[in-house]
């Protein structure tokens, strides 16, 4: 009989067990459980003897016999998760000397708790890659600075997005943050340079667009669990610049130099000489042309491109005389490219002029605008004293 009953007892325990529900929620805002939400839940046995129901038995993290029993509880840990990306989706076309050129990054934060954020700049190492692809990086850009967003938008507004770490981004949100640089006036149509933006995890500053405060450079990932406090763990993805679960995140954007590039050839030819020979050599009293071609070769329009031709040096040591009337200019977006010839005093074709000054003996010329492939000729010509 006393083995029946005990194998009544434990099938009653085993059909009686009840597991409560836990008693705390997740923020819906957030990412996940709120850092710091305690969690307490209770196990209650019912069961019964001979038939006859007895008290239920309530759990407790030691064990309890009788009574409600104590509920097994636990706060949950700050899980640390920010994630930077780019929001360019090619390379950033800049000129060469361009100030505050503006690379836009997306910051969120996929952990549980508000944090702040610190910044840093990553100039990448020649040849490293642009990560849209084409040329890899060979110049670094000057001056750079790193600004929030201060109404969370992708447009940088340099007067109002003045701060340079954020103060406070909430669980489950993001904002956006830009480099800002200068080009160096002496980069060349394809230059390309990468920067990478690094984010850190840093203690909260004040609320509103305010700045951060220090890094948190450590977490208790290390440590032993303790239930009842509430530990710090980096959790982040790898980025471009910075590993797994290192409290930082990063990411790749680039500068792509658009821009003219000129070529400037000048050849000379004889047109004739004094002897009459079918054959001119450029002997005194010889006529020369001078042939100058500017072409563009580079991936934007070259506009307002003065030219000056000055033969004084030559005149006055007594080799060269300008003949007059003789200059001339070409330009594919002028009649077609036809040779116009200019009058001395001036002559205006379209947005193009040319004009020879007698005081310095300088043949000149504006052309107006030249892009991908254009080609503008002058030419005039001189005679050997």
């Amino acid at each position: 009989m006393k083995l029946v009953n005990a194998m009544r007892l434990i099938s009653a325990l085993a059909a009686g067990v009840v597991l409560s529900l836990f008693t705390a929620t997740a923020s819906a805002a957030g990412v996940g459980t709120p850092s710091g939400t305690t969690i307490s839940n209770l196990a209650t046995v019912n069961y019964q003897v001979n038939s006859i129901s007895q008290n239920p038995v309530g759990s407790s993290p030691t064990g309890n016999s009788s009574g409600a029993g104590t509920a097994t509880t636990f706060v949950v840990d700050t899980k640390l998760a920010l994630l930077v990306q780019t929001v360019d989706t090619g390379d950033v076309s800049v000129t060469p000397g361009q100030s505050g050129a503006v690379l836009v990054y997306k910051v969120t934060n996929n952990g549980n708790s508000t944090v702040g954020v610190n910044f840093a700049t990553i100039q990448e190492t020649t040849g490293t890659a642009s990560p849209f692809g084409g040329n890899n990086d060979d110049f670094d850009p000057t001056a750079i600075s790193v600004f929030v967003s201060k109404n969370n938008t992708s447009t940088y507004v340099p007067a109002n997005d003045t701060l340079s770490s954020y103060g406070q981004l909430a669980s489950g949100s993001f904002n956006y943050v830009f480099i800002v640089s200068n080009i160096p006036v002496a980069q060349v149509d394809g230059d390309v340079a990468v920067e990478a933006l690094e984010a850190f995890e840093a203690n909260t500053g004040a609320a509103g667009y305010s700045a951060a405060g220090t890094t948190i450079s450590t977490d208790n990932s290390g440590a032993a669990w303790t239930p009842g406090a509430v530990q710090t763990i980096f959790a982040e993805a790898a980025g471009s610049d910075t590993a797994a679960n290192s409290g930082k995140s990063s990411s790749r954007d680039a500068y792509l130099v658009k821009s003219a590039k000129l070529t400037i050839t000048k050849t000379s030819a004889v047109v004739s000489d004094p002897t009459g020979d079918a054959i001119p050599h450029a002997i005194p009293g010889a006529v020369m042309k001078y042939t100058i071609t500017v072409n563009n070769s580079g991936s934007t329009a070259a506009s307002a491109i003065t030219l000056a031709d000055s033969i004084q040096a030559m005149v006055t040591a007594g080799s060269l005389a300008y003949k007059a009337g003789t200059i001339t200019l070409a330009d594919p977006n002028v009649s077609g490219g036809t040779p116009q010839t200019c009058a001395d005093g001036g002559s205006t074709f379209g947005s193009d002029t040319c004009s020879f000054t007698s005081g310095t003996n300088t043949v000149n010329a504006l052309i107006n605008s030249l892009t991908n492939g254009q080609t503008a000729t002058v030419t005039f010509q001189v005679t050997i004293q």
